[in-house]
């Protein structure tokens, strides 16, 4: 059966339309630009939060105000903080001692945001010294993670600091007047 000359041009026609350059409408284009376009942006903004590790603090100065570093069981001990606030961030603080028979303490995880005008800050904090603590030489160390983007919150991918160890002398309860 020999073709015919419909045929042949049907078979032309489809061969051209396989191998022609697609031909598609300026609109999908642009949408096109647009989706591909967000696509990156998405990717760029999850990889920003991804590398984004530096402390938002800097722990200029941190010392113990108590009277010749000493306080009494079930007295505050009062540290000044003086820092450098660079950005905002949702904090969680956990602090322990070491009270003078070696035994650790921890106090509850305090959660707080530190949002506002940034830059230098200064306060007075500290922990109450528990009533079963044991009098001599103490240490109070702690943590202080910080979550500032929704990546490091979602994942729990926080941003930690250690902070240095403080020395401090426990003391006996004083006798009741």
């Amino acid at each position: 059966m020999k073709p015919t000359p419909t045929d042949i041009d049907l078979y032309a026609r489809a061969l051209a339309l396989s191998h022609a350059p697609r031909q598609i409408p300026i609109h999908h284009r642009v949408l096109d630009f647009f989706y591909w376009i967000g696509i990156m942006a998405a990717f760029g903004w999850i990889f920003s939060m991804a590398i984004d590790r530096d402390p938002p603090v800097k722990q200029l100065a941190r010392e113990i105000v108590n009277p010749s570093k000493q306080v009494r069981v079930g007295e505050r001990l009062l540290i000044h903080g003086v820092r450098e606030r660079l950005r905002s961030c949702e904090i969680a603080r956990r602090w322990w001692i070491i009270d003078g028979a070696g035994r650790r303490i921890d106090f509850e995880t305090e959660r707080f945001d530190a949002y506002g005008p940034l830059g230098r800050e200064e306060e007075v904090i500290g922990p109450y010294i528990p009533l079963d603590a044991m009098p001599g030489r103490g240490r109070l160390l702690g943590v202080v993670a910080y979550d500032c983007n929704p990546l490091q919150r979602a994942l729990g991918w926080s941003i930690v600091s250690i902070l240095s160890p403080l020395e401090f002398e426990i003391l006996p309860r004083a006798p009741a007047p």
